[in-house]
């Protein structure tokens, strides 16, 4: 008969979490590709079709951004019609942004390798214009005519592919003396990435105020240095805290978040990096590396981080990445970027699944991570070249405040853990307060127990003897009451006058019996109170020295080499060490010296030949 297994119970608040969290990243892109489909209209914006775009009632005048004249262009491949004076017909028709790999032109298909010419007629243009074209995000050196003349270059452009760069571009203007219709052509340089991948755009140069620039080109670069003042923050905390949490995957992430930020359009271009293009390359590394690092940290910070979950995602990361590489310069690599970045939404499942985290914590992390990837998102689509807009303004504000959520993030999980430490160690110093009470309140009563002993028989002896034993121990007690909670190291001529005082008091008990012999030939340094006196005690109990011929308890202390010896040493009868146990008075005491002196204690002791305890107590050499 087969056992029946327990069925694992499956949380379906926590599933529908989860699949609400992919929801919420499926509209916003498919809201993404709708705007772009729509990018026209939104913007008010002429639609480009068939090479040709009317601008008859389009007010130029009143508008804050440029007009992307995206769409169907004139297509020229592996021509330069202005500068080779090329006045051949077109090779066909072919959308900006996208590309031409896998086109048909004069029977032959299209590799993503190669140069081409665009052309696009813009009618209907209102005289005494002042205009510019540029393409400021261009992966590609280009160069940008309108009726023929230059008014944009950017990087290298070269048929060769060596010399071939992307960069930034220059741009000048153009007057539109008698209105009607221009003509605007795009030479682009050699490429290995199929075509362009972002819309140029035509600007009325008054409809972009200097103050408009300066927001667009430094203020992510501004955000950006404040990212990074919060990284180095947060990367310094933790490495505060590594005793304590080794976990580095949070710094880590807001480093390469900061990395990433730093290798986006608005930085690179607000900085000076000339072009796009030419950090397009560590942009895509940069954006791997962080889905990765994201992904591993929400694994660790859940708990599920093994080989069950980080395998099979690793396994579709790599493949997504070399299908990308595979199909670089296709149209198609939009597909394995979106399953990359799709299947990167995993780990929040075991994130909302585990029992351990705050449900707000939660939420506030589930938000950080959709807002990463859905930004990350964004930034592959426009890379890809399947938008008509650029991205960079969006992605700029968006990676800052996912930049700036996630340093929050740290420094609150930061403070909690300092104030968890914080409490940990008032604990810690709390019990260690706890034991050393409890130590001390142990010895005091074997010491009263067999001191008031002695003092009785004293007294049915002889009064005075009586009275002198009463005075001792009076001023053992008061001594031992001030040292209050035995905590208090005292002087070495303190602690032997308290281990006299005892062993007077049991000499009396033993008529004179015992002998206690002193070779102190060091005696500046503390110990802790009563520390001493239990190894005496113990030798007067059990050594039995009385009955031994020249039978003695001797108490010596030496200098060593950064440390004090203090030897208790008897001849009595000693004891088996294999069957060795000490009493609570020598296990206190051992414990209580390690503890307030960072004292070692070494107890040897051989049957008939007597004990020996030996008290290593390190010491600070005086540096004059």
């Amino acid at each position: 008969m087969t056992a029946n297994r327990p069925k694992t119970k499956i949380s379906y608040k926590c599933l529908l979490l989860f699949i609400a969290a992919v929801a919420v990243y499926c509209i916003i892109i498919s809201a993404f590709f709708i705007c772009n489909a729509f990018y026209n209209e939104i913007y008010d914006t002429p639609r480009v079709k068939h090479g040709a775009a009317d601008y008859s009632d389009t007010d130029w005048k009143n508008r804050l951004t440029a007009h992307s004249i995206a769409g169907e262009w004139e297509f020229f491949y592996n021509r330069w019609i202005i500068t080779d004076n090329d006045n051949g017909d077109n090779d066909g028709f072919i959308s900006i942004p996208g590309r031409w790999t896998g086109k048909t032109v004069n029977g032959k298909t299209l590799t993503r390798f190669g140069y081409a010419s665009y052309r696009l007629t813009v009618k209907n243009v209102t005289a005494g214009q002042l205009i510019t074209c540029f393409a400021d995000n261009s992966v590609v050196g280009l160069r940008m005519f309108i009726n023929g003349k230059l008014c944009a270059i950017s990087g290298v452009v070269s048929k060769e592919a060596t010399e071939s760069t992307s960069g930034r571009s220059t741009k000048s203007d153009y007057i539109i003396s008698d209105g009607g219709d221009i003509t605007i052509v795009i030479e682009t340089g050699y490429t290995s990435n199929g075509g362009l991948t972002c819309a140029p755009r035509l600007d009325y140069t008054m409809t972009s105020p200097t103050y408009w620039y300066f927001l667009e080109r430094f203020a992510a670069v501004s955000v950006f240095g404040l990212a990074v003042g919060a990284f180095l923050m947060t990367l310094v905390m933790t490495l505060a805290f590594r005793r304590y949490d080794k976990d580095i995957t949070l710094p880590m992430l807001i480093g390469m978040l900061c990395l990433h930020f730093f290798f986006s359009k608005d930085v690179t271009i607000g900085i000076g990096l000339y072009g796009y293009g030419a950090v397009w390359i560590p942009a895509i590394i940069t954006g791997i590396l962080t889905v990765a690092v994201f992904a591993v940290h929400i694994l660790k910070l859940s708990g599920a981080l093994n080989k069950k979950n980080l395998l099979p995602l690793t396994a579709v990361l790599i493949a997504c990445v070399i299908a990308y590489g595979v199909l670089y310069g296709t149209g198609y690599t939009v597909i394995p970027a979106l399953i990359y970045l799709l299947s990167s939404l995993y780990p929040l499942y075991p994130l909302i699944a585990t029992p351990k985290i705050n449900a707000k914590f939660k939420i506030v992390y589930a938000l950080i991570y959709l807002l990463t990837i859905g930004t990350l998102s964004m930034e592959v689509i426009d890379g890809t070249g399947a938008c008509a807009f650029g991205t960079e303004y969006f992605f700029a504000l968006a990676l800052t405040m996912v930049i700036l959520a996630q340093c929050v993030a740290s420094f609150l999980r930061l403070y909690n853990f300092s104030r968890k430490l914080i409490r940990m160690n008032e604990l810690e110093h709390e019990v260690e307060q706890a034991k050393l009470r409890a130590l001390t309140a142990q010895i005091k009563p074997h010491f009263v127990f067999n001191s008031l002993n002695a003092i009785q028989a004293q007294y049915h002896k002889n009064l005075d003897d009586g009275d002198s034993a009463l005075q001792n121990f009076a001023g053992h007690l008061r001594s031992t009451i001030v040292a209050g909670n035995g905590e208090n190291l005292i002087s070495f001529d303190k602690e032997v006058q308290n281990v006299l005082n005892y062993f007077d008091l049991e000499n009396l008990r033993a008529d004179g019996a015992l002998t206690l012999l002193l070779d102190l030939n060091e005696r500046d340094f503390s110990l802790p109170e009563l520390s001493l006196q239990p190894f005496v005690e113990n030798a007067v109990k059990y050594a039995d020295t009385q009955s031994v011929k020249d039978g003695y308890i001797k108490l010596s202390s030496e200098k060593a080499e950064n440390a004090v010896i203090v030897t208790i040493a008897d001849n009595g009868k000693g004891f088996d060490m294999a069957g060795r146990h000490n009493g609570v008075g020598i296990d206190n005491s051992c414990e209580r010296l390690k503890r307030l002196a960072g004292a070692e204690v070494n107890i040897e002791s051989q049957t008939n030949k007597g004990t020996r305890v030996t008290v290593t107590i390190p010491v600070k050499e005086n540096k004059n």
